[in-house]
């Protein structure tokens, strides 16, 4: 009988301990999830940036794409790493070189996957990311494409 409460006991503090951990992560995850949302520091960019994301792993999970999710990552890192270093440029020449050296950057990653990875939609999201960026140093007008001149996607 002292037995049965011993186990019995030992079993409710293995099951809480089980919730601390499932709580733990849990809330990491979601830690994660917002620190991945503000890599750039403006909310609406970092909301196309995680949705982009979102979209591209769905479409990864859900089909069978010749691109893997490092490709996914590094046109993610990509962009924020655009949107950071636009933001810190001091003139618009400056900032359109960046904008060169991005979308060239995205083609050759969409050539090497077979040009599958920016489709349409990404496309639209991917120059919006871009644009948007410039736009928040007035470098151009939000309806206008900066990307369109080096875009093979």
């Amino acid at each position: 009988m002292e037995l049965l409460m011993i186990k019995k006991k030992t079993n409710r503090i293995q099951n809480i301990k089980l919730y601390k951990i499932i709580i733990f992560l849990i809330l990491l995850t979601s830690f994660n999830i917002v620190r991945a949302q503000q890599k750039t520091g403006i909310g609406s960019i970092d909301t196309l940036i995680f949705d982009l994301k979102t979209n591209m792993e769905g479409y990864l999970h859900e089909n069978n794409p010749p691109y893997v999710q490092d490709d996914i990552d590094l046109c993610i890192a990509t962009l924020s790493d655009y949107v950071v270093k636009v933001l810190d440029t001091k003139s618009k020449d400056e900032g359109m070189k960046l904008v060169k050296a991005t979308v060239l950057k995205l083609n050759e990653l969409n050539e090497k996957c077979d040009y599958s990875l920016i489709e349409t939609n990404e496309r639209e999201q991917i120059a919006q990311i871009i644009i948007l960026a410039g736009h928040e140093k007035n470098y151009n007008a939000i309806d206008e494409d900066i990307t369109e001149e080096w875009r093979e996607w």
